[in-house]
């Protein structure tokens, strides 16, 4: 139910920073975030569990857009793929290593105490976003300073009809309208537009196989068919893939300086699919890891060549997804919120529906041919970061949404 609402809630809340301004948006979201873990660490029933994992989701999407806006406020787009970077550590490193730590707190204290954990982590991290992260959202700022200015005249007795007007107000879109285009646009970008589709099914079977192994490492490394890992055991084997993204952010220069390379070489403009050179070698590393990790499965194989396995999984779904964020980012420009909200939606939906098979798969199937299944998919998925390398362009200029930006020459051919 958590990743249900991490779904829809970065749709509902992407419109509200345009409106009142990024920092707001953190600030609420994440103190709604810490707020729920109490009614979690008390919950009575199940039912009171679901709905508070549900609005914990909601609230706690706001960053998965929020946090890609601030960081095109803070650094040009040809200077922004290492800050983009640790954005996408955040969301392929975090989800494994919090099972790591949650695995012997649940076995030693009690599940409850998982939520009391979190509500003292999320409060610690209100408490640093409160003090340390202003507003960034340039027009957000401009109008401040603006309304500060007039109401300055206005104590100093300066004031008349054309000094104290907000000239902008006839621009800004009502709050109203925003909602209205930003819950219709996504799902406009997901059927017509080719990259923002096949960028959302990639990502939503990524993601997929993350929650899906939620379900699996349990049965692979503790079940009585597996090596018999306790609780806390079994959370220490998501450490693999834990370390492959960490492996993958190392090599972000080598990604980077090939990207700056192309843009030198285009006159200092943007080439999209410069992103996803290493997004090659990432999707291959997918399938393999899956066959890899799947037949080494069997009890009688150490339980170390599975995870070494899944490090290699999670080095590969990391380059494949933030060169993913950051082509679609680069690709649409101006209409990215829009491509992104798409992708994200996607993904998280996926992400909420794998693990509800993810038992009943694994037991019929059996773990081998369960993983080989998934590899399968994976190998099927291989040519999408391949096309978009080679052929993206072509893609984009029959695009009305990308070509806008050759149209401009804000971004040019490569």
């Amino acid at each position: 139910m958590y990743v249900l609402g991490y779904a829809v809630g970065p749709v509902l809340l992407a419109p509200l920073s345009e409106y009142y301004g990024r920092q707001p948006v953190y600030l609420i979201s994440w103190f709604l975030v810490c707020l729920f873990q109490l009614p979690l660490a008390l919950a009575p029933n199940i039912g009171t569990m679901i709905i508070c994992r549900l609005l914990a989701g909601l609230a706690g999407g706001a960053p998965l857009t929020n946090t890609g806006g601030t960081v095109s406020d803070l650094w040009e787009r040809n200077a922004s793929g290492l800050p983009m970077a640790v954005y996408g550590l955040s969301s392929t490193f975090g989800p494994p290593m919090a099972l790591v730590v949650t695995g012997y707190i649940g076995l030693d204290l009690g599940f409850r105490w998982i939520f009391w954990i979190l509500m003292i982590i999320t409060g610690f991290f209100w408490v640093l976003l409160a003090i340390t992260v202003p507003e960034t959202r340039h027009s957000i700022i401009l109008q401040r300073k603006a309304a500060r200015a007039r109401k300055k005249m206005r104590h100093e007795g300066l004031a008349s009809a054309s000094t104290t007007a907000d000239l902008h107000v006839s621009q800004r879109q009502s709050l109203h309208q925003l909602f209205r285009i930003t819950l219709s646009r996504p799902f406009y970008f997901l059927f017509t537009e080719p990259i923002t589709l096949f960028s959302a099914l990639y990502n939503g079977f990524l993601y997929g196989l993350v929650y899906l192994f939620n379900e699996a490492f349990p049965l692979v490394f503790g079940s009585p068919n597996g090596h018999g890992f306790n609780v806390g055991q079994q959370g220490l084997a998501f450490l693999g893939l834990a370390i492959g993204p960490l492996l993958a952010f190392s090599l972000s220069p080598l990604q980077e300086r090939y990207y700056l390379r192309r843009v030198a070489q285009n006159n200092g403009k943007s080439v999209p699919e410069a992103r996803m050179w290493m997004a090659r070698a990432g999707a291959l590393l997918i399938p393999i890891s899956l066959f890899w990790f799947g037949w080494t499965s069997y009890k009688s194989v150490h339980w170390i060549v599975p995870i070494v396995a899944s490090s290699f999984f999670g080095a590969g779904l990391y380059i494949v997804i933030l060169s993913i964020l950051n082509y679609v980012v680069d690709g649409y420009q101006t209409y990215s919120a829009s491509a992104l909200a798409g992708v994200i939606l996607m993904r998280n939906l996926v992400g909420a529906g794998f693990p509800l098979f993810a038992t009943q798969m694994y037991t019929t199937l059996g773990y081998e041919w369960a993983s080989s299944l998934l590899g399968f998919l994976a190998i099927l998925l291989v040519p999408i970061p391949f096309v978009f390398f080679y052929k993206g362009e072509a893609i984009r200029l029959r695009s009305p949404w990308a070509r806008e930006h050759f149209d401009s020459e804000e971004d040019a051919t490569h």
